[in-house]
This record gives structure tokens, C-alpha cells and sequence, in this order.
């Protein structure tokens, strides 16, 4: 199954002032889920009109349309700009709806993080397994912010980035365990957290849901 957010961050630096554009899936993409969704509706009314019905055809295409638009709809695209000259940091994302924009000073990030997260993927078997995956965040006073929504394949490829971005903000680039399973927790990716905790920590599922719960309440 397509998921809008199954696409990995582009990373694009301006040469000008050295800024960096990390972009995360596109407005066009939108359109192709709604195209899709179109053409899958006039299969449904084809295979509706045939002189005989075919169910499995008919409901195929209902779930068609109703997965592609739905997609169209939720789809959310994220620009990250982080700008030496300013000295700040941009967060925009966007969904068919509405913007939200957050500014961050580079003197506000204490930290870079390097996320340890999961992803359910279909192996070739066509079962579900977890795959470790990553994703980067900045650790402020109070508080930490994605800087990245949609997950890196590969730690390498995560890695080259947040290099990137810290040598801009020019603060410490950390990878551990606590603090992504502290990010997680506070950003509502509960079931990541609690998967980290039992897989690094060797916890019982008991003692990482106390665990991501002391989290999520320290951060309320």
C-alpha cells in the first residue's frame, strides 16, 4: 500500500549564503493522488455499467478511489530551512487545509538528535516486520522538535544530513537511546518509543510503557 509519508527527505543547499532546504514530499503529489483516485472512479462506473458485474473488480476500485483521495487529502509537505545569516531555523508544513510555520533560533537548540525509530514494512513473504529506522530532531530547553517526519532507510543517509545541519547551528549531533525514546514518546509516537525500550533496553513491556508514560507526563 502507497503511503504519502513513504518518501525520504531531499536535502538542497543554496550555494548563495550556504543555506540549507531539506523538502520533504511535493504539492504535486497531491495532484497525482487525486488523478489516480479519478481514474480508479471511472473504472468503478465501468465495471458498475458492464453488462456483467464483476464485485471483486467493483470493490477493488471503490477502495481505490477512496485510498488515493484520502492520500490527496492528508498528504502533508515539509519545507526545513535553516539559515546561517538569520541564524534561524524554518518548519513549514503544509496539508490541503491549512500552514504551520515554527521558527527556532539557532541559540534555542541545544542538541541535534539522530532518531532510532521503527517502520512496519511487507517483507517478500508479503508478512509484516519492523525495520529500524531514523529520523532527526533538534533538543531545545524544554522540549524536542522534529526536524524530520518522513524516515531515512538508512542511518548513513541520515547521518549525511545532520552533518549538514550541524554544521550550520554548530551545536553537538548526539545519538542515544534515552533521548529518542524521549522524543518519541513526546511526540505522540508512543508505539516506537515503547518498541525502542523493550528492543536497546532489554525492558519488559511493563516497565517501557512506565517508562514512555513518565515521558509523555514530564512533557504535558
Amino acid at each position: 500500500m502507497l503511503r504519502p509519508l513513504d518518501l525520504i527527505p531531499i536535502m538542497k543547499v543554496h550555494s548563495r549564503n550556504k543555506t540549507l532546504v531539506l523538502r520533504e514530499n511535493a504539492e504535486w503529489l497531491r495532484g497525482v493522488f487525486w488523478l489516480s483516485a479519478l481514474g480508479m472512479g471511472m473504472l468503478l462506473v465501468s465495471f458498475f455499467n458492464a453488462a456483467e458485474r464483476d464485485m471483486g473488480k467493483i470493490i477493488g476500485s471503490a477502495l481505490g478511489v477512496l485510498l488515493f483521495g484520502f492520500s490527496g487529502f492528508v498528504l502533508q509537505t515539509r519545507r526545513i530551512v535553516i539559515d546561517p545569516l538569520r541564524r534561524e531555523t524554518i518548519i513549514e508544513s503544509k496539508r490541503f487545509r491549512g500552514t504551520t510555520t515554527t521558527r527556532l533560533r539557532f541559540d534555542d537548540i541545544v542538541k541535534i538528535l539522530l532518531v532510532t525509530t521503527f517502520e512496519n514494512i511487507e517483507d517478500a513473504r508479503g508478512a509484516n516486520v519492523l525495520r529500524e529506522r531514523w529520523a532527526i530532531a533538534f533538543l531545545l530547553a524544554d522540549r524536542s522538535v522534529p526536524v524530520t517526519k518522513n524516515p531515512y532507510p538508512t542511518k548513513a543517509a541520515a547521518v549525511r544530513d545532520a552533518e549538514k545541519i550541524r554544521e550550520l547551528v554548530a551545536v553537538e549531533l548526539i545519538d542515544t537511546v534515552a533521548d529518542s525514546i524521549a522524543h518519541l514518546a513526546q511526540n505522540g509516537q508512543k508505539a516506537a518509543a515503547l518498541t525502542l525500550a523493550c528492543r536497546a533496553l532489554h525492558m519488559t513491556t511493563a516497565q517501557a510503557k512506565a517508562l514512555v508514560e513518565q515521558q509523555q507526563a514530564a512533557h504535558k
